[in-house]
């Protein structure tokens, strides 16, 4: 069992996933303390719990995640990670917002549909642009 374990987590779009699960626990608890016990409105409290969320994601898949980019300094790897996650932070921002207000749905519901949105993009943009491998660079030179 633990060998199916360890070479199950060895692929980087199940940590990718694992990490994203996690961040989406952390988006949700800080949009229930924002939106509903803090009443801050929708948009707002979906804009902080999503950036708080994108910083812990952006630590999950920088040292656990995505391997072999310790080439790339991490700030740079940081600005990147925002760089990309912005249409993903429009999207799901975008989508919840929507969703609570005119289609009226529960906003941990309207959390999912705008997290599962963003997951594809996410994933291509942090694997080519933002956790570029050496392989991956060496590969685009030679095209």
């Amino acid at each position: 069992m633990a060998k199916v374990y360890y070479k199950l987590i060895a692929h980087n779009k199940v940590r990718f996933l694992i990490v994203g699960g996690t961040g989406f626990l952390i988006n949700l608890v800080f949009l229930t303390i924002f939106y509903h016990i803090l009443h801050i409105p929708i948009v707002l409290a979906t804009a902080i719990s999503a950036e708080l969320a994108l910083l812990g994601t952006f630590i999950g898949n920088n040292f656990w995640a995505f391997t072999h980019h310790q080439h790339i300094s991490i700030k740079k790897k940081l600005i990147k990670f925002h760089i990309s996650g912005i249409m993903g932070l429009v999207i799901n921002i975008s989508i919840v917002s929507l969703l609570v207000h005119y289609a009226h749905l529960y906003y941990p519901i309207a959390l999912i549909v705008g997290s599962i949105t963003g997951l594809v993009w996410n994933y291509t943009l942090y694997k080519r642009f933002v956790f570029q491998t050496n392989e991956d660079l060496k590969i685009k030179t030679h095209q």
